[in-house]
């Protein structure tokens, strides 16, 4: 899975370091209440992409190895987090991290626990948490309202995308979870939006592994149905995309 994962995403990596949304501040508020970091903690973002989550920790002065099995993504994320003194970036996956023992009090996965193949993950996260550690998987969940952009912007991605319901935040999968903790795991959300502009709608869609390309005979019909709803939904060239961020944490279930 995760060699499945670093390919789809290849070509696409300046999109989805533009395009996708951030993590919200909060995500940082609850660890921390929950004990799961603390000052000094090292943090190892797994499928770390172009290390959107990563920056948040960074930002507020964590240690971070970035695992990206992906060159592209991880070049990305180089040139992208490049400022923070504390950023580490590793050739690795979430099956075969390449890091010591019990070396990382917490291990997160952004938008990528669906990726993975849960069995090995969850037997490599156990060999390199320190005693007591735990594994925060997160995503960013579109909010579905009837009338909303948002709702419109679902259509659009079920019409014209290839493999669409196996993919994004359709994956995330509350059994597989639930296996991957035991049961144990505990679950915190939050809101979380994303304010783009036209150019930013088009960068969004075309970050995602299931996006179609520019050979695809519905490109233009899919290109002028972004420009339609961009159209009904701007205010002030702006349109606003909603979402929950979810944060699953716990210790592997091994």
């Amino acid at each position: 899975m995760a060699d499945e994962r670093g390919g789809r995403f290849t070509g696409r990596t300046g999109n989805y370091s533009r395009g996708r949304p951030g993590y919200p501040d909060e995500i940082i508020e609850y660890l921390i209440k929950e004990g799961a970091i603390g000052t000094g903690s090292l943090i190892a973002d797994v499928g770390s992409g172009t290390g959107k989550l990563s920056r948040l920790f960074l930002k507020h002065g964590f240690n971070v190895k970035c695992i990206e099995p992906n060159p592209e993504m991880r070049e990305q994320a180089q040139r992208d987090l490049m400022g923070f003194s504390t950023f580490i970036s590793i050739d690795g996956t979430a099956e075969n991290t390449g890091l010591p023992d019990h070396s990382v009090d917490l291990v997160t996965a952004g938008q990528a626990f669906h990726w993975f193949d849960p069995v090995a993950s969850g037997k490599e996260f156990s060999r390199i948490l320190k005693p007591g550690g735990k594994v925060a998987l997160i995503w960013n969940d579109r909010v579905q309202s009837s009338g909303s952009f948002n709702e419109e912007y679902e259509r659009i991605c079920s019409t014209y995308s290839n493999g669409y319901h196996k993919s994004g935040s359709m994956s995330l999968d509350r059994a597989a979870i639930g296996r991957f903790f035991g049961g144990k795991e505990k679950e915190h959300s939050m809101e979380n939006s994303q304010k783009m502009d036209l150019n930013g709608i088009r960068e969004r869609y075309f970050s995602a592994s299931y996006a179609i390309g520019t050979e695809d005979a519905r490109f233009d019909a899919l290109i002028k149905e972004i420009e339609s709803a961009y159209s009904r939904h701007q205010k002030d060239g702006y349109v606003t995309m909603n979402h929950v961020t979810r944060l699953f944490l716990g210790m592997p279930d091994v």
